[in-house]
């Protein structure tokens, strides 16, 4: 009667908890997914947002029959708690649902009864595999942050358990909740705290004892791994942004938010959107850009001026080889398809021809490779700054500027005319984009750079090394690309989300400085000087190129992050920026967000410094300028998107009524 009590309880509980996992996973999977489609929150690629996990456990067997044995009820009494270790894999879906894999060892005492009657101490050791469903309820409530540090997650799942003491196996079943808190970009600490059951498979009459109830309680703690991208993307695309929404807000809240004021209706609250595919967010600040001291480079005072940006999004990395070459692919792609579609074309319906007559062969080498002189982009650019100032419709002619193609030659040409319509303010570009390969011959006379030159754009080996090579006409080309991708993969989605493009001078000096606003992208006063000689890539000595590693360019983010979380903002190449260079710098334009166009000026400003320079013109400060059509082996660059608004620190309140 006794045993059968037992195994009726024990098929009870197992059934409840069942019934629980499938309540709990239906219940919060249906508001995972309601949250999601109000969030906008779409699955990334398989290979990202997976996390691995390692701890050690506690756990504590509670049979529920130790009435009359002696032995206290508390599970975490007498001789019932073990130790054990856990691992486990797991695959974030969305922000809320995820998928666990886990599997955990014991090793300890347990509680049996004799033929007697009499309590027993038993040496046990089993192993237990449990899939589980994760659910992120912070998440779920609060709606997904990128910044957000901690989590708390509750779990249900079932699995195998395999008594290895007793040969004996059986299915079971576990409940529980883990927090998690964010110390590191891709680690995290977490504390799980659960509930598992097992069935009435274990015949031993130990065994049967020993799990009384069916159950057994954990307490875990250790460190969580993320593997692959762990941000998310939102809006039905990668590069999408939200729409702005209106949040009522009580007068107690406003007068708290206003002060004096009250009455207030509403505060306009607006989204900062998703994170872009390999950005950083850098929050609106100050900055005083310049050294301070002489510049040895015009031997004048190096402009100086407190400057404030806006939010902006920028690549976490300066552009790669491997990101490039998709850009090179793409374009190829698309002047193949139009000429094998095209009824004029020699190539019409012949997509191999079209493909070879691409190519070219070194006469003596026998070389084919692809020819660069082909590969022309052509886009359209919309000035819409330019377009509301008030000169023009007082008269003033608008300059545009305009391509096209004469012989296989691109003609450009700037026009001055009245201002008509909205069209004139439409800028066409024609670009050549395959990067100049030979630079690293004809800025290096007399070294034996002819390996770089052959692969350094083409071998994979280079893949994840910054492009080098291309001009600042290039670079706007590659923005302009990645603006219209982003375009055909939202749709109509697109809306006010911002395009693509250079960073202005304020931008990446603010960026580069870090949150400390630092001389360099780190802490340190000096590169050159103990460990941080190892923070970028650069010139270590006249002549060492190599103390850091490297002799040339460095794989990007090899070298720590600054507080932005941007990558080789010092060294490895310098980058090009949107601003023309003057020697007034700054001084010649606005300290809000300041931005300086002059289409004549053929020089733009470099920053950052490169893998050949030395550690003074790394500084974040650094100003160095190049012609724009003019292509180094120690110039790329990285791209910036500016956000069209972001919500206050503070609520913006909108009054309607009178001062109290």
């Amino acid at each position: 009667m006794k045993k059968a009590i037992c195994r009726q309880y024990g098929r009870g509980t197992a059934a409840v908890a069942l019934a629980v996992l499938l309540l709990t996973t239906g219940t919060v999977t249906s508001a995972g997914t309601a949250r999601a489609q109000k969030d906008g929150v779409y699955t990334n690629a398989f290979r990202d947002n997976w996390e691995v996990s390692f701890g050690a456990e506690g756990m504590s067997f509670f049979s529920g029959r130790e009435k009359g044995t002696g032995l206290s009820k508390n599970p975490f009494k007498d001789f019932r708690t073990s130790l054990g270790a856990a691992a486990s894999v797991t695959k974030w879906f969305t922000p809320q649902i995820g998928l666990r894999t886990k599997a955990s060892g014991y090793w300890g005492k347990a509680f049996s009864i004799n033929g007697d009657g009499t309590p027993e101490k038993e040496t046990v050791r089993f192993y237990s595999f449990q899939e589980q469903v994760m659910v992120n309820l912070t998440n779920i409530i609060w709606g997904y942050r990128q910044a957000r540090r901690w989590d708390l997650i509750p779990y249900a799942g079932a699995g195998f358990v395999r008594i290895a003491s007793h040969n004996e196996n059986s299915l079971g079943a576990s409940l529980g909740v883990r927090n998690t808190l964010r110390i590191g970009s891709h680690v995290k600490l977490h504390l799980d705290a659960g509930v598992s059951f097992a069935g009435e498979n274990y015949r031993s009459a130990g065994l049967r004892t020993v799990m009384g109830k069916y159950r057994w309680y954990s307490l875990e703690a250790g460190l969580t791994f993320s593997l692959g991208r762990r941000t998310w993307t939102t809006a039905g695309s990668r590069y999408a942004a939200q729409s702005p929404q209106l949040y009522p807000v009580s007068g107690r809240k406003a007068r708290k938010a206003a002060g004096s004021l009250a009455d207030a209706e509403y505060t306009h609250i607006t989204a900062q959107g998703p994170v872009p595919e390999g950005m950083a967010l850098v929050s609106r600040g100050h900055v005083r850009m310049g050294i301070g001291d002489r510049d040895s480079l015009w031997d004048a005072q190096t402009p100086l001026r407190d400057i404030s940006v806006d939010d902006f999004w920028m690549d976490r990395t300066e552009v790669t080889n491997a990101q490039y070459r998709a850009f090179i692919d793409d374009v190829k792609e698309r002047l193949v398809m139009s000429m094998v579609t095209d009824s004029t074309s020699l190539y019409f319906g012949d997509r191999t021809g079209a493909e070879e007559s691409l190519y070219r062969t070194n006469a003596v080498t026998g070389e084919k490779t692809l020819d660069g002189g082909r590969l022309l982009f052509s886009y359209e650019t919309y000035d819409r700054l330019e377009s509301m100032r008030k000169e023009y419709r007082e008269g003033v002619p608008v300059t545009k500027d305009t391509a096209y193609i004469d012989n296989g030659r691109i003609i450009r040409q700037r026009l001055t005319r009245p201002h008509t319509s909205e069209y004139d303010f439409v800028n066409t570009y024609i670009t050549q984009i395959y990067p100049d390969t030979t630079v690293w011959v004809n800025d290096f006379p007399g070294a034996d750079n002819g390996l770089y030159a052959r692969y350094y754009f083409s071998h994979p080996d280079y893949k994840d090394y910054p492009v080098v090579g291309v001009t600042w006409e290039q670079a706007m080309a590659y923005c302009a690309w990645r603006t219209q991708k982003m375009m055909e993969e939202m749709g109509d989605a697109y809306g006010d989300t911002q395009p693509f493009r250079l960073p202005t001078e304020a931008e990446w000096e603010y960026a580069a400085r870090g949150n400390g606003q630092d001389t360099f992208p780190w802490e340190e006063a000096q590169a050159g000087q103990g460990r941080a000689m190892f923070k970028a890539n650069f010139m270590a000595a006249e002549g060492d190129y190599t103390r850091d590693g490297n002799i040339i360019t460095s794989r990007v983010g090899i070298f720590p992050a600054n507080g932005n979380g941007l990558y080789d903002m010092a060294g490895n190449v310098a980058e090009w920026t949107m601003t023309p260079y003057t020697v007034r710098g700054v001084d010649g334009t606005s300290n809000i967000n300041p931005y300086l166009e002059d289409k004549d000026n053929t020089v733009r400003s470099v920053r950052g410094g490169s893998w050949k320079d030395p550690e003074s013109h790394i500084r974040s400060a650094w100003r160095q300028k190049e012609y724009k059509d003019t292509p180094r082996s120690y110039i790329g660059f990285r791209c910036v998107r500016p956000i069209a608004s972001k919500p206050s620190e503070k609520a913006v309140v909108v009054i309607t009524g009178r001062k109290r």
